[in-house]
């Protein structure tokens, strides 16, 4: 298409010379005779970029690859060398003087470094020539294509009666080099373009088609763009599965791998020169493999790489990627296909099955520094849909996608209807969404939850019970729910209704009705399992005897706006009745003491949340942050109206908080962030700050773990936390903990908070809570994570408000999954 239009092309080598380029331009002449020269090979110093004069000596000579000098080269003449200003336009006239031939003498050393250093340091240098990140904007055509296949199939699935019988499953089995038999589940395709500008950084990306194969209520489609697919090898790190590997293209690679000159080639008409990488050490986040470097530009045309055989994540046996590169106008680089493949099972020796993901992608119809208004990058969405999107009609696709499909890709909803007939496979499906989401699904319906099904407790004692909701098979846009619980103890059944309704399904807004008559401990985090979860009854450090029942009803709605914000709006009242402990009173006019037999609030809440470039993974009513680099920020305003359905009190919670989660390179991943916030007016104490503590053996990674429930309350607080993941940076150095593959983490939190004595005029602040004084409260950990892939166990230190009798140091676990 370029090569066509050689106007555009000269007008966007117009915009590149007065934005990044260096240009230099001049004349050579004969120091004698006062007249130019021709043919004096004009080169900047030690590269290949370089020019002839003219007739008349005349020169112009502009690259993105300029060194710090430039020479005059022409036989019988003395060599001249002349300083250049990189990235500047200047002219530059130069006299030759006629060389005097002299036979000295000439010694021959060897080289004072090996070749492959010499062709690694001249990719560094030319890396911010050659990296896209140099354009002023790039825009192109992506078609990216991303195939899951179910692996570890074994003789024993296609054995079994029922795939035997259909011929269509049999048909579409497969297997890849070693024999290992894989069948093909989903397929996705998207069809879209996108556009970047540098400064300031924007991007747009508008999909024109996307089809997703195979499975349905999968709601990935953003996520198979340039967004969330793209890295870039010229970065210093490459960011895969949420950690960081050091690139071969890094400017600090030589202290990660070793290098070897091995070929030279031709590979579409550019020669290039065989660069072939291995990591220095065990233990490190590295790749092996190979990339082939451009002679003249010193440009990556072709890389291949794979994990080191050690690289600690968790489930992924292999990864393999491929990059291509081509100059789609002189001297701009560009990726132009990428492949990869990642195999994925729970352990290399398990029978148990496995998926490979493959993803192909290719980019074309490239528009260089074309200068688009800020309008046009304007959006309430990072990827944008066409209308027209998610119909396309099969000719549409036939024309429009970079690479044909094969028969076996083009079959693939068949084959999965015909897999979904047989009862194992639909059994394993809704036994892993069970382990998810804590429910089975039957028809239109799902049961639950088996994280719930009983519990004890001090009050209930003994408690079970059953929850039910409707599935996506009875609706996507609205969702019924109920529990039901007994407690054996107290002989009184809870119960909870809620209603969802998805009122805008395109940008998410989500409607939420709800009323619940439970027990409930206040100051839990708001990640802890609740009182009637099984799972955390079995693991308490202490007794719940500062429970409260709460009667609530309320309405939410969660709206996403723009890009990067999430509104929170609701409405709840809420009446709490004291259980144990938990007992609420106030002083009288007598100076006596009277018991009040429950409060009740009427509460509207406002919440803005923030983070720049976040996005989720969703279904048609719950959803999964995808970690952003940026900082998640938040403003919450609480609001208590007294007398709106018999409320108590009027007061005004008001609270700001910040977390940020990142990788920092070779170090691994730090999590921090810090809140704080102010109660005003006057509210009994379980409406105010209470800090969330725990008592249990189940670590908690937003709480106190070693603070009890109620041990502290306050109008007025600040506090913060840090925790490090320190991956395999330490623990893949000792032999014998290397082949574990556990990781360190280390971790601390603190608070600090006070409360005015005004609250003890509606309800007296119990006696066992403990004021902060001038000491706030701190804990700190030191872990081992990945203990057999998922466990964690930390020793966690209560520095501060020591109790007598319990000592300060406790162990804490949790399991989670994590690559």
């Amino acid at each position: 298409m370029f090569k066509l239009r050689i106007l555009f092309l000269l007008c966007l080598t117009h915009s590149f010379v007065y934005s990044q380029q260096t240009k230099v331009s001049g004349r050579v002449i004969d120091a004698e005779t006062g007249e130019g020269i021709p043919d004096v090979r004009v080169q900047f110093q030690y590269s290949k970029i370089g020019t002839l004069t003219d007739s008349l000596g005349f020169y112009t000579l502009q690259t993105y690859y300029a060194t710090d000098s430039i020479t005059y080269l022409m036989p019988e003449f003395n060599l001249v060398t002349k300083s250049v200003k990189k990235d500047q336009e200047q002219v530059i006239d130069v006299k030759l003087t006629e060389a005097i031939m002299d036979i000295t003498e000439v010694t021959v050393k060897p080289p004072d470094e090996f070749p492959s250093t010499t062709m690694h340091k001249k990719v560094i240098a030319h890396k911010d020539a050659n990296n896209k990140e140099k354009l002023s904007s790039y825009e192109y055509e992506l078609y990216n294509k991303i195939q899951i296949d179910l692996n570890n199939i074994g003789d024993k699935f296609k054995d079994r009666d029922i795939v035997k019988r259909l011929d269509v499953v049999m048909d579409y089995l497969d297997s890849i080099d070693g024999g290992k038999t894989y069948l093909p589940v989903i397929l996705s395709e998207n069809i879209s373009q996108f556009s970047y500008k540098n400064n300031p950084k924007k991007k747009r990306e508008f999909v024109s088609a996307t089809r997703i194969s195979g499975i349905e209520n999968l709601q990935l489609n953003q996520f198979l763009g340039e967004m969330y697919l793209d890295f870039n090898i010229y970065d210093n790190y490459l960011n895969i599965f949420q950690k960081a590997f050091v690139s071969p293209v890094a400017n600090f690679a030589r202290n990660y791998y070793k290098f070897y000159l091995e070929d030279s080639m031709f590979i579409d008409n550019n020669w290039c020169y065989k660069l072939r990488f291995t990591p220095k050490r065990t233990g490190d986040m590295t790749f092996e493999g190979e990339m082939w470097i451009n002679d003249t530009t010193y440009a990556v045309k072709l890389f291949k790489a794979k994990l080191s055989p050690w690289a600690n994540i968790n489930y992924v046996q292999d990864l393999y990627m491929e990059h291509h590169f081509d100059q789609v106008m002189p001297e701009v680089w560009m990726l132009t296909e990428e492949k990869m493949i990642l195999d994925l099972k729970v352990t290399k020796g398990t029978k148990l099955y496995g998926f490979y993901g493959r993803k192909y992608s290719s980019r074309r119809n490239f528009v260089i520094n074309k200068d688009r208004p800020d309008d046009f990058y304007k959006s309430d969405f990072t990827v944008e849909f066409a209308d027209s999107a998610k119909i396309r009609s099969k000719a549409y696709w036939i024309a429009h996608r970079h690479v044909p499909l094969n028969d076996q890709e083009n079959g693939i909803d068949n084959m999965v209807d015909s897999l979904n007939q047989d009862p194992f496979f639909k059994f394993l499906k809704n036994s892993t969404y069970m382990l998810a989401s804590g429910y089975y699904p039957i028809g239109k319906i799902e049961l639950g939850s088996i994280y719930s099904l009983f519990s004890v407790n001090p009050v209930e004692k003994f408690r079970t019970g059953l929850a039910i909701r409707t599935s996506n098979a009875f609706s996507k846009r609205i969702e019924f729910g109920g529990r039901l619980y007994y407690g054996f103890g107290d002989k009184r059944f809870k119960y909870g209704l809620t209603t969802r309704i998805n009122i805008t399904p395109k940008k998410r807004g989500l409607l939420i009705l709800y009323g619940n008559r439970d027990i409930e401990q206040i100051g839990i985090s708001p990640t802890a399992a609740a009182v009637g979860s099984t799972f955390s009854s079995l693991l308490r450090t202490g007794p719940l005897d500062k429970l409260t029942f709460v009667d609530k009803a309320g309405i939410n709605l969660e709206k996403d706006f723009g890009k990067d914000f999430v509104i929170f709006g609701g409405f709840e009242w809420k009446e709490y009745t004291p259980l144990g402990l938990a007992t609420y009173e106030h002083r009288n006019e007598y100076g006596g003491l009277d018991t009040i037999r429950h409060v009740q609030s009427s509460e509207v809440t406002l919440r803005f949340r923030w983070c720049k470039d976040e996005e989720f993974i969703s279904g048609n009513f719950d959803r999964t942050t995808l970690p952003s680099k940026y900082p998640i920020l938040s403003i919450q305003g609480i609001f208590g109206i007294k007398g709106v359905f018999g409320s108590d009190y009027n007061y005004q919670k008001l609270e700001f908080a910040m977390e940020h989660n990142r990788n920092v390179g070779v170090l691994g991943r730090l999590r921090y962030g810090i809140n704080t916030g102010v109660v005003l007016g006057t509210v009994a104490y379980p409406f105010l700050k209470v800090h969330e503590g725990s008592q249990s053996y189940w670590l908690y990674t937003n709480a106190f773990n070693r603070m009890s429930y109620f041990e502290f309350i306050s109008d007025r607080y600040v506090g913060g936390f840090i925790e490090q993941h320190w991956q395999g940076l330490l623990f893949d150095r000792i032999p014998l903990i290397k082949k574990l593959k556990w990781r360190l983490v280390t971790s601390g939190r603190i608070t600090y908070g006070a409360i005015s004595q005004r609250h003890n005029d509606v309800m007296i602040i119990p006696s066992f809570t403990k004021q902060f004084g001038a000491v706030p409260y701190a804990e700190a950990a030191v872990g081992i994570e990945n203990i057999f892939k998922l466990g964690r166990v930390d020793l966690v230190w209560r520095i501060t408000h020591l109790a007598p009798g319990i000592p300060p140091l406790g162990i804490r676990a949790r399991w989670s999954f994590a690559f």
